[in-house]
């Protein structure tokens, strides 16, 4: 990992992006002074400890390109940071119009596939995030599906977008010390599930594929963590399937405390249904507590769970198939206990949090001692 420390390093993202404040601790933790700077209002109680700016643009006149890169300048001219990192792609070309280098780029996934598609997107957005990638002097993505979806987007060669993989914090997320279930326990199978409860993340169809599970195994449970806009919706369904009395909605959980309710799950499954799911977070999350995981086979999430080796991976949209492997998984403790086992492995062995987050903090020393360097000669 880089020891290089001091840098001043301006991530441009909303602040109240968990993975934005993620980073910001990270390189904060390691000596670094970071600022996330965005354009919507930091909910400044929830994260203390971070430092963050809105930018005022509505203090300027003219067009909206032009606010937004006076209120940019503004602020990097106080701030005088050393790299300009934006994470998540939104349309704000001010860091090119200013020509700030070294400046880096990361995507996220729903930034270049869309939440319901690129044909939602306008040409002006798409002109300008294509812009922005091709001037960026780094790309990075989280998995090799969406490098290869960004070198698509924006037409740039396959060796432009760095593969940076997000990750997970190994001591926060592992196995209980006597493993997932002891021998004989009578308690009821828990089927978990973490993520917003939005369409794209399909809940409706882990619920719909229940009645089928427990067609097989009456003794089951379901935890849903997450809330959104589906959840009325969800809560009726369940009304209707006959199996409101097995589902509990626990709405937004902190992050810090997903380990203690991913700790209680048997099973972990993920039935994302749109191809912005180019990673799986949660999937590489329940893997590394040694949980099983069923995730549906899409975007990028066959790179975060191995079929048949750390999970088992179903076609989307299929709530029969999600049902099928879901009782494969009951009936079969010794694959149960083979998933979990590999699952925290390949966890430890490609995703370990502290590892991938230094690659990153390699790459801004770089680029700034390269920056650094040519303005010397």
């Amino acid at each position: 990992m880089c020891e290089r420390a001091g840098m001043r390093i301006c991530f441009l993202s909303d602040p109240n992006y968990l993975h934005t404040q993620r980073w910001a601790r990270f390189f904060s933790g390691r000596g670094h002074d970071v600022h996330i700077v965005g354009d919507r209002v930091a909910d400044k109680r929830r994260f203390p400890d971070l430092t963050t700016h809105e930018l005022p643009a509505h203090q300027f006149r003219g067009p909206w390109v032009l606010r937004t890169t006076l209120a940019l300048r503004r602020l990097l001219k106080t701030l005088r940071p050393d790299i300009l990192h934006m994470h998540y792609l939104g349309p704000t070309p001010a860091p090119i119009l200013l020509g700030f280098r070294p400046f880096v780029v990361s995507v996220w996934g729903a930034d270049i596939l869309g939440e319901k598609g690129l044909a939602t997107e306008s040409h002006r957005d798409r002109f300008l995030k294509r812009l922005i990638l091709r001037r960026a002097d780094a790309v990075t993505a989280l998995s090799r599906y969406l490098a290869a979806a960004t070198c698509r987007y924006a037409r740039l060669n396959h060796d432009r977008v760095s593969f940076c993989p997000w990750g997970v914090d190994l001591e926060q997320f592992q196995p209980g010390p006597n493993g997932r279930r002891p021998a004989g326990d009578s308690a009821p199978i828990t089927i978990g599930f973490v993520k917003h409860l939005e369409p794209k993340y399909g809940p409706d169809y882990l619920l719909r594929a229940i009645p089928g599970i427990r067609a097989r195994h009456p003794d089951i449970r379901v935890v849903l963590l997450g809330d959104g806009g589906m959840r009325d919706q969800l809560e009726s369904l369940c009304r209707a399937l006959g199996i409101a009395n097995i589902v509990d909605f626990m709405g937004d959980v902190p992050h810090g405390e997903v380990p203690r309710y991913m700790a209680n799950m048997d099973i972990f499954v993920m039935p994302s249904v749109h191809e912005s799911e180019t990673f799986g977070v949660a999937a590489i999350e329940a893997q590394a507590m040694g949980v099983p995981v069923v995730a549906s086979r899409i975007g990028g999430v066959s790179e975060a769970v191995l079929h048949d080796r750390t999970g088992l991976l179903v076609p989307p949209r299929d709530p029969e198939a999600l049902a099928s492997a879901v009782v494969r998984l009951i009936e079969n403790e010794e694959l149960r206990r083979s998933l979990a086992g590999e699952g925290r492995r390949f966890v430890a062995r490609h995703y370990d949090w502290r590892t991938n987050a230094g690659r990153v903090e390699q790459l801004h020393a770089d680029l700034v001692s390269g920056e650094r360097r040519a303005r010397e000669k």
